[in-house]
């Protein structure tokens, strides 16, 4: 088995130390202050000639963490078929990518991708999925919609970081569960030689296409990953990655058995769609992406877990309700945040208005205190503060806000209306509308009518 050298794993160890070292100076901590004597001067009523010094139990070490890299080993002499001449493998190695931008589809360092080609692809590999296999439940990250290309920073002169446009989600095939991949790049219409341990066959087709298949795992300490995956060159420097996997997707709500649930052919369908190549044309009515509603990493949402069915409960009542206006998408089209299964939320704008609207709903919250009007430490809170006779506390609140300086054309400021509803059994309902002048956002009353909408209260 080819294993991780000593130089990379250290450099893993050096990064667990330093959490593991945090996390004992507190319990570290935490001994001390209870085993150091009271600041007093010795009582009379017992003199002592010494003191004594209290008993420290030993701090326990912490058991050193597993960081060994592993994968099958190698026969660099044998065969591959498809494949002329066969390069041994190269040194394993666990490689890292830090982005620097806010996503967004407008990245400029990857003219080839934009929104509504973010679009055309992920509707190209829902089409080709198998019937009997379907996305599960959760956030825009973690549905296989393809998300915008990160910026990524690159040294003076040098090349510019391969941009990958990645999907991924976790799929269901009955009651099992599995990871499934697909990115696609730009690259310069070269095929890579076929490496030992990397390509288990390969195909090249009249038009030059080629595709490799491999089916392997890795296991890095105690965890081990199968995993099986069809990797796709077009001439037009497309380069099209499929991969579905046992690896656990994060965030996800399902429980239960996880395995390879897509097979090659299946794979190999997914990365054969004509909408990925980059070249692909798209189509003039193809739409821009909806716009996301979760802008944090979820830390802030520690109630309860959001499955699937629960989010449907939601969505129905809020499919249900009518207040006089139309959505885009349907306000019926609640997801996961990201990264955190505690919330879920929806962004939509306001047909016919230059308002938009973002619902997040959560559990586990604790109702707030209706404040004392006269009470001078209440100065920042909301414009009205009410308990409705469910017992569910209402807040309403409206903020402003201008540019400066004001530009020379376009709008000069605009608001931003909420409302919250916090219920007894810690649900917590946030209703916010926001427009630039001179349009204005929802009405309190509308928002309260969705806030308060029968069926919301079920976390």
């Amino acid at each position: 088995m080819r294993r991780l050298d000593s130089r990379r794993a250290g450099i893993w160890a050096d990064a667990l130390t330093i959490v593991s070292l945090v996390a004992l100076g507190v319990c570290v901590a935490a001994v001390v202050d209870r085993v150091s004597p009271p600041n007093t001067v010795q009582s009379e009523a017992a003199p002592s000639s010494f003191t004594r010094e209290p008993t420290r139990e030993p701090t326990p070490v912490p058991e050193p963490t597993d960081t060994t890299y592993l994968e099958p080993e190698v026969d660099a002499d044998a065969p591959i078929p498809g494949c002329d001449t066969v390069e041994p493998p190269a040194e394993s190695a666990i490689r890292g990518q830090i982005s620097t931008s806010v996503d967004t589809y407008d990245n400029p360092q990857y003219p080839w991708y934009d929104g509504r080609r973010a679009v055309m692809m992920t509707d190209a590999v829902a089409a080709a999925l198998p019937d009997r296999v379907e996305v599960q439940f959760g956030s825009r990250r973690t549905s296989l919609i393809f998300q915008p290309i990160p910026q990524s920073p690159a040294d003076p002169g040098g090349p510019r970081p391969p941009g990958f446009a990645s999907a991924t989600a976790d799929m269901a095939r009955g009651d099992t569960s599995g990871l499934l991949a697909v990115s696609v790049r730009k690259g310069d219409g070269s095929v890579p030689s076929c490496v030992a341990g990397q390509v288990d066959e390969r195909s090249v087709s009249a038009d030059g296409s080629v595709v490799d298949v491999n089916e392997s795992w890795y296991q890095y300490g105690p965890d081990r990953t199968n995993f099986r995956t069809v990797e796709a060159y077009y001439p037009d420097g497309t380069q099209v990655t499929a991969t579905a996997s046992d690896a656990p997707n994060f965030p996800s709500t399902r429980a239960g058995d996880r395995d390879i649930v897509l097979t090659v052919a299946e794979l190999e369908k997914i990365a054969e769609q004509p909408e990925l190549r980059v070249s692909a044309p798209v189509p003039a009515d193809t739409p821009e992406p909806t716009r996301g509603c979760s802008d944090s990493f979820g830390f802030e949402y520690d109630g309860p877990t959001i499955d699937g069915d629960t989010a449907g409960e939601l969505n129905d009542a809020l499919g249900d309700l009518d207040i006089g206006e139309s959505f885009s998408p349907a306000l019926d089209s609640l997801m996961l945040v990201d990264f955190s299964t505690s919330a879920v939320c929806t962004h939509v704008d306001v047909q016919n208005t230059g308002a938009d609207l973002t619902v997040t709903i959560t559990g586990g919250a604790e109702l707030p205190v209706v404040p004392d009007v006269y009470d001078p430490s209440y100065a920042d809170r909301p414009m009205r503060t009410e308990t409705l006779d469910s017992g569910a506390v209402l807040e309403v609140d409206e903020n402003g806000y201008s540019y400066s300086p004001a530009p020379e054309s376009g709008p000069a400021g605009g608001s931003t209306r909420v409302v919250t509803v916090t219920y007894p059994s810690g649900t917590h309902v946030d209703v916010r509308s926001h427009a630039e002048k001179p349009d204005e956002p929802l009405t309190a009353d509308a928002l309260i009518a969705i806030a308060t909408a029968d069926g919301l209260d079920v976390l």
